[in-house]
């Protein structure tokens, strides 16, 4: 007999298995997507086909900027974008028309979410963004997917009369969004969150809009019930998920800022049990939880606080760039990324690999060679893409391995982003700075009583897929 390789399903360092019938990679598990009968040439019956979707983006790494998504397919040395114009709106304009992305996230199986005016969607790596249904032209505070579950999205709807706030659940990866509320409530949510290693255990967090205070919310059954726990935060303090403990589903980090100072706070037990584990003066602008377990978070003021593994207390700040955001590969071992920036570092990303010791350049803007090569792209950025050159100081860049070809993103350098996206989400790595939120708000959308006043500069705990 001869032995054939039937199929690859991971390689060294992955973490395979195979329980009731159902693949799993690395702790999320596998998609199918159904295809065509297969006709048994032998039998003449009819087989159901799937298509494994399997993780097939080890170096592809995603920086969510003020004008778009940038993209490299290798690891930093080559990069391209998606501009914001065509994300929000499907628009060519070289300005927006709509508000600027909040921040973005991506489902188990790689679908790319943009948190706008409203939530756009990508399966093909960023080349075209429809619509979501069920909540367009809504006031959309937070969005997040699930980290295990490639269907499931939440969403946080704020409402201005009678004011207040709900969840809402899509089941199908964030292309409809169910009209039943998972929760509903007077006060103002602030974030939302699901558990890596459960996909049924839910956080949200919530200002209160009649008297002072803050709340956890957890639910274990997929948002079928909840229970509060108090913050016992002041009045005027805006808590905010920073991630839920991708090894232990009932630890969260929580952000509190409040005024002219800012805290970590780490939530155990489901909420049960509260401690304050760092406090500065001024504002975290990014956090990580790191594979080691090391508690990593810094500011825009260039210092980066490190709790290592095992530790009670966060070390003494050591110097860093002027950090943006925090992230690392769902596994990596070591290497952290760094949103920097771009004027007073020199560079927009960094990484370390030796714990914010040292840092090491990754990109800067003005490495952008173009839009990205799928025609959706290339065409309908060509007039941004014009318009930021100008803006960034770009010149007329070579693509990587061609000659004499501008950065115009009509030729192929990087990578093509034609083909389906078929990437897991835990293949790649995606980085976004703690976003504002004040362009989602207006006088006349939102007005929450002054004992739940809301810091607009606050922004998003969110920073990364860790």
């Amino acid at each position: 007999s001869q032995d054939y390789i039937k199929r690859v399903i991971g390689v060294p360092g992955d973490r395979i298995t195979y329980d009731n019938k159902r693949l799993t990679v690395n702790g999320v598990p596998v998609q199918y997507e159904a295809m065509d009968d297969y006709l048994s040439d032998e039998s003449l019956v009819y087989n159901k086909q799937l298509l494994e979707k399997l993780p097939n983006a080890p170096h592809r790494i995603l920086v969510g900027a003020n004008f778009g998504l940038l993209v490299s397919e290798d690891d930093g040395a080559t990069w391209r974008y998606s501009c914001e114009p065509w994300i929000v709106a499907g628009s060519n304009a070289a300005v927006n028309p709509e508000s600027s992305v909040i921040f973005y996230q991506v489902t188990a199986d790689g679908v790319l979410l943009a948190d706008a005016v409203n939530i756009t969607r990508s399966a093909d790596q960023a080349c075209t963004w429809p619509t979501a249904t069920g909540v367009e032209r809504q006031v959309i505070t937070d969005i997040f997917a699930s980290p295990s579950d490639a269907e499931t999205v939440l969403a946080i709807i704020a409402v201005a009369n009678p004011s207040g706030s709900y969840i809402v659940r899509s089941h199908d990866g964030g292309k409809t969004f169910d009209p039943t509320r998972l929760y509903d409530t007077a006060d103002l949510l602030t974030g939302i969150e699901i558990a890596r290693t459960d996909p049924q255990v839910m956080y949200a967090t919530s200002v209160r809009t009649s008297g002072a205070g803050s709340t956890l919310l957890q639910s274990t059954d997929s948002g079928a019930h909840w229970t509060p726990h108090d913050l016992r935060t002041d009045s005027g303090t805006q808590p905010r998920i920073l991630a839920v403990d991708p090894v232990d589903k009932g630890t969260v980090y929580i952000r509190e800022l409040s005024g002219l100072k800012d805290a970590i706070v780490v939530a155990t037990n489901g909420g049960q049990s509260l401690q304050v584990v760092l406090t500065i003066d001024g504002q975290f602008t990014s956090f990580v939880r790191t594979t080691d377990g090391a508690l990593y978070a810094g500011t825009s003021a260039g210092q980066l606080y490190v709790r290592p593994a095992g530790a009670a207390d966060f070390l003494p700040p050591r110097p860093a760039p002027h950090l943006r955001c925090l992230g690392q590969r769902f596994g990596e071992p070591t290497r952290i990324y760094a949103c920097a920036n771009f004027v007073t570092d020199g560079y927009s990303l960094y990484s370390t690999d030796d714990g914010g010791q040292t840092f090491t350049p990754v990109m800067k803007f003005t490495d952008l060679q173009g839009p990205l090569t799928c025609s959706p792209v290339s065409t309908n950025c060509a007039a941004h893409w014009q318009r930021i050159q100008g803006v960034l100081g770009i010149g007329a860049i070579p693509d990587a391995g061609q000659s004499g070809v501008g950065g115009g993103g009509g030729g192929p350098g990087g990578a093509s982003h034609c083909a389906s996206l078929g990437a897991d989400a835990l293949g790649f790595l995606f980085l976004l700075g703690f976003a504002l939120r004040r362009a989602k708000r207006s006088a006349s959308q939102l007005q929450p009583p002054p004992p739940a006043e809301l810091h607009p500069e606050a922004g998003s705990a969110r920073t990364s897929i860790d």
